[in-house]
């Protein structure tokens, strides 16, 4: 994923109150946000601009989502994900078969919407990007191997599974939720403590004694963030 660019999301809304709360809501999570709220717009939009992800909402005026995605589908290869207050398989079937990506029933929960919004980021990225750089640490997705000056740190499959996420998003903080759910694959109770247990691991792990270098910073009430600097 980008490490010194932010994601660009085009928000394809008519209900201006929803569109809104999503664009603070996210562009808080560090992304940039632009919104349209016309099948119509999105398409003049997508002329001029290549966003790395659209939300697009099932129920436009005139031109409804799924009209908008076959439009676009053919130049547009990134992801995109529908809103939809409709449930039922048939729904679910026809908005896949149209390309879309993945679908989020109203209303909308906002750590799920960026759960998803991060997994399918994940997805699009191009192998060369299996390789991240962050502060001294060199990160191999691939290789599932993680160096500080060519020297390997030994973590398990879940400990690189939780600083591959972080330092997709560094300079970003991340609340525990989120973590819990990209990570575990289901909300976060309020009770679990296992992404902090794996976090404190994680940050004995890449402490070294000869460098006074901190990863991970802990927000009290925030969550926690992954330093880019």
């Amino acid at each position: 994923m980008k490490t010194n660019d932010k994601f660009n999301l085009l928000i394809v809304e008519d209900d201006q109150r929803i569109a809104k709360l999503l664009m603070q809501f996210l562009r808080l999570e560090g992304f940039e946000v632009d919104w349209r709220d016309t099948g119509e717009a999105a398409i003049d939009y997508l002329q001029q601009h290549s966003p790395d992800f659209i939300i697009l909402d099932l129920m436009l005026p005139k031109m409804d989502g799924l009209e908008v995605c076959e439009a676009i589908r053919p130049t547009f290869k990134n992801s995109i994900l529908m809103l939809t207050a409709s449930e039922g398989d048939l729904q679910e079937v026809t908005a896949l078969n149209a390309g879309i990506d993945d679908f989020l029933n109203k209303p909308i929960r906002t750590h799920v919407l960026l759960a998803r919004i991060n997994a399918l980021l994940r997805r699009q990225v191009p192998k060369e990007m299996s390789v991240l750089k962050v502060k001294d640490l060199v990160i191999d997705n691939k290789k599932r191997q993680v160096t500080r000056s060519d020297i390997l740190i030994d973590l398990s499959d879940s400990e690189f599974e939780l600083l591959w996420v972080m330092a997709n998003r560094a300079g970003t903080v991340i609340k525990r939720d989120d973590l819990f759910y990209q990570l575990r694959g289901i909300e976060y109770d309020g009770l679990d403590r296992s992404i902090d247990m794996r976090i404190s691991q994680l940050r004995k792990k890449l402490a070294a004694p000869d460098i006074s270098t901190d990863y991970i910073k802990t927000l009290r009430q925030l969550g926690y963030l992954f330093m880019q600097d």
